[in-house]
C-alpha cells in the first residue's frame, strides 16, 4: 500500500509541475492581471495551505514535545483560519508550503527507498525547497516574478523548462522507484 501511495504523491507532483509549466507558457502582459488576482484568491489559497499543513502536521508531531504534538492539528487549523482571514497572497503562501513539503518529502523518499539518485536527485529538491522558502517569506516576490516573466520571455521559458525538467525527473523517479521496490 505504501508503495502505491508514494507513486501517487510523485504523480501528483508531475501534475502540479506540468500545470505550473503550462500556466507559465500562457503568461503574457494581457493575462497578468488574472494571474495577480489568482495569487490573492483566499479560497484557493486556503485549500493549498490546508493541503500543505495536512502534509506538515504529521512531520511536526514526530519531533514535537508530547503536549504540543497532541495539539498540532488544532493549532494548524487555527493558524489556517487566521491566515485566510488576515493575510494576503494566500495562493502564493500555499504554493510555497507545498513546494517546501514536496522538496522535503522527495529527499526523504529517495533516501528511505535507497534510490541512488545522488546529487542530481537532491539538487532539484533543494532548488524548489529554496524557492518555496523565499516565496513563503516574501509572497510578493512571486507576483513580481510573474510580472517579470510576462515582460521578458526568457524568464518565462526558463521557469517553464525547469518545471518540465522536474516533470521528467519525477517520471524517472517513479520508474526507478518501481524498479528498486519491485
Amino acid at each position: 500500500m505504501e508503495k502505491y501511495l508514494i507513486v501517487a504523491f510523485l504523480a501528483a507532483g508531475i501534475v502540479f509541475f506540468a500545470a505550473m509549466s503550462y500556466g507559465l507558457l500562457l503568461l503574457n502582459a494581457g493575462r497578468i492581471s488574472w494571474y495577480e488576482q489568482l495569487l490573492r484568491n483566499r479560497y484557493l489559497g486556503g485549500v493549498l495551505s490546508a493541503a500543505a499543513l495536512a502534509w506538515c502536521v504529521p512531520q511536526v508531531q514526530a519531533v514535537a514535545w508530547t503536549f504540543l504534538a497532541n495539539w498540532a492539528w488544532i493549532i494548524a487549523a487555527a493558524a489556517l483560519m487566521l491566515c485566510v482571514r488576515y493575510l494576503d497572497n494566500m495562493v502564493a503562501r500555499g504554493w510555497a508550503g507545498l513546494l517546501i513539503m514536496g522538496a522535503y518529502s522527495y529527499l526523504d523518499m529517495i533516501f528511505d527507498c535507497k534510490l541512488e539518485l545522488g546529487l542530481a536527485g537532491a539538487v532539484q529538491a533543494w532548488v524548489w525547497g529554496a524557492v518555496g522558502i523565499v516565496v513563503a517569506a516574501k509572497p510578493c516576490y512571486l507576483r513580481d516574478f510573474l510580472r517579470l516573466a510576462a515582460r521578458k520571455t526568457f524568464w518565462k521559458y526558463l521557469t517553464a523548462a525547469l518545471s518540465m525538467l522536474t516533470v521528467l525527473w519525477l517520471i524517472l523517479t517513479i520508474v526507478i522507484f518501481l524498479k528498486v521496490q519491485g
